[in-house]
């Protein structure tokens, strides 16, 4: 034998696993780009006819008296092209997977005493094809309570979603796909009939707004919300500083105000639902620090175009950049 011959049949043994390894990581990496780039179905499809094919060419292979490192590349290639036109075919029928929306940010708390007392609000307003994570709070110590969203405006419509039960005290978060415009009715399943109902509105720009508090100051002196329906209002708190959100009729914010929330220190994100107002214009500001305000416009239909300031983008005079 040859000092050539000699060299490969040393080096066969070593290089076979390795390139076999090798192969293993090529087909993986291009087979897991593939299927995530597919509906789950058709991803479990695909995953399918690539691993009958790739076995159908290991077999081939490994049948092959003398494996050569021209045979371990013709399986590599073999399989990835598998994988390839299996996936390409895939997207041609079925189409390829939907982005993932992020889902948006709710709560809803059961006082104590829920039963004759209610939910912490009787209105809640989600956005319209969104997937909603609801925190719900379950502050009754003792009993159990649970949010159902039914399709109608009472009790007597069908469920379109059945939250697990929450001992209390007790919280979860239910993530609640997403829904059509329209008006919904949910209740606590375990105590119909009591206080523990509610109205759930759905539609297009019902998330509400958010507000930022960074540097002592909010992002914008103008929040707009609509007439007589429901929304929310969410504060981004980037400070190490406790901030909230209350509205008042003016600005002497005398009297209880007509919303509000406990001041949490940031950096954190809180969204609060906000029962109907009439139309008009109101008051805000941060209850801790009184320099951090501006005005709530409430009117009727959808706010007109560049009325409300995007998050990031407040008035220059109350831009977090300039303090407060």
């Amino acid at each position: 034998m040859s000092d050539r011959g000699e060299r490969q049949s040393l080096l066969l043994p070593i290089l076979i696993p390795v390139g076999a390894l090798a192969a293993i990581v090529v087909v993986l990496f291009t087979l897991s780009r593939v299927l995530l780039s597919l509906k789950p179905n058709a991803a479990t499809a695909v995953a399918l006819v690539a691993a009958v094919g790739i076995m159908a060419v290991a077999t081939f292979v490994a049948g092959r008296k003398h494996v050569s490192g021209a045979a371990l590349g013709g399986f590599v290639g073999a399989a990835a092209g598998i994988t390839m036109f299996a996936g390409g075919l895939a997207i041609a029928v079925i189409g390829p997977a939907e982005e993932e929306v992020e889902p948006i940010h709710a709560e809803l708390a059961a006082p104590e005493n829920a039963i004759e007392a209610g939910f912490s609000t009787d209105a809640l307003a989600f956005e319209a094809d969104k997937p909603v994570e609801l925190a719900f709070t379950n502050e009754d110590p003792g009993l159990e309570h649970n949010v159902w969203i039914l399709d109608g405006r009472d009790d007597t419509a069908p469920p379109l979603f059945e939250g697990p039960d929450v001992p209390g005290p007790g919280e979860t978060v239910y993530r609640i796909p997403a829904m059509a415009p329209g008006e919904y009715f949910f209740f606590c399943q375990l105590h119909p009939g009591t206080a523990m109902e509610g109205t759930l509105t759905v539609s297009e720009g019902a998330g509400g707004v958010t507000v930022i508090a960074a540097n002592t100051a909010f992002d914008t002196d103008e929040i707009r919300l609509p007439a007589e329906a429901p929304s929310s209002i969410t504060l981004d708190n980037r400070d190490p500083a406790a901030h909230n959100v209350s509205i008042y009729d003016d600005e002497t914010a005398s009297g209880d105000p007509l919303f509000t929330f406990e001041a949490f220190v940031g950096p954190a994100t809180e969204t609060h639902p906000v029962e109907p107002l009439p139309e008009g214009e109101y008051y805000f500001r941060c209850d801790i620090h009184p320099t951090m305000e501006g005005t709530v416009v409430v009117e009727s239909g959808p706010p007109p175009e560049g009325g409300e300031a995007p998050p990031g983008e407040g008035s220059p005079s109350t831009s977090p950049e300039g303090g407060g």
